[in-house]
């Protein structure tokens, strides 16, 4: 997580256009989907114990934040490694997820889709 975390301040914000960024984020595919995993991941979490992912889901907001100075986007970031977290968490494997996590590792911000 802690690679995938640094990733984060190699995008680049500048160029970014935040509020296009975040209407293909809040639109399907991408909200369709994402909402999809989460509730995958929530069903699992009530028969397991998972990891407390709230310092890597802060980490993540405060990256952003600082690069972006979007607190909504920093939301929505910090929101995927939580999610991204507790899929590792649980062993949770998913083929949308894994595109989700690759354009972190590519320095991009998911959205649309993937």
């Amino acid at each position: 997580m802690l690679d995938l975390l640094n990733q984060l301040s190699k995008i680049d914000y500048e160029n970014l256009d935040i509020d296009e960024l975040l209407e293909q984020r809040e639109c399907n595919p991408f909200d369709c989907e994402w909402m999809r995993v989460y509730q995958a991941i929530e069903a699992l979490k009530v028969n397991q114990e998972v990891d407390d992912t709230t310092e890597i889901r802060e980490k993540a907001f405060m990256i952003v934040y600082e690069q972006s100075g979007s607190d909504e986007l920093a939301g929505y970031v910090s929101d995927d490694f939580g999610l991204i977290a507790d899929s590792k968490s649980l062993h949770y494997s998913d083929k949308w997820l894994t595109k989700l996590i690759v354009c972190y590792q590519k320095n991009t911000i998911p959205c649309g889709e993937l």
